[in-house]
């Protein structure tokens, strides 16, 4: 697969003090993640997960990164290397709300892949 510009980003937003943040996005294209941001209106001690779906089914889900986050304020993810999507995939940003405060603001961006 050889990577295409980057896509229209994908956005979101939780307010930590009335749910946990959980976030999935279905690609309907062959994509290639580029990076996952989230920026938090303050300071928030909470644990994140970012989890490939294949489409083939929840026996076939990957976790890429789980952090813990202490007194942080934002949040970066870049795959070391590639992380292709085939249509159906997708990808879920969870993060709890174990404090109940702050509210998450996130950004999904990703490429076009074509096949070389």
């Amino acid at each position: 697969m050889i990577d295409g510009p980057l896509r229209k980003d994908t956005t979101f937003s939780q307010d930590l003090s009335a749910a946990a943040l959980s976030k999935t996005v279905t690609f309907t294209r062959p994509r290639s993640l580029h990076e996952i941001l989230i920026n938090f209106d303050a300071n928030v001690t909470e644990t994140i997960t970012i989890t490939k779906n294949l489409a083939v089914g929840a026996n076939y889900k990957t976790v890429l990164d789980e952090i813990d986050l202490v007194s942080e304020d934002k949040y970066t993810f870049r795959p070391q290397g590639k992380c292709d999507f085939q249509i159906g995939d997708g990808v879920t940003v969870a993060c709890t709300n174990a404090n109940g405060t702050g509210t998450a603001y996130g950004t999904i961006k990703v490429r076009e892949t074509y096949q070389n």
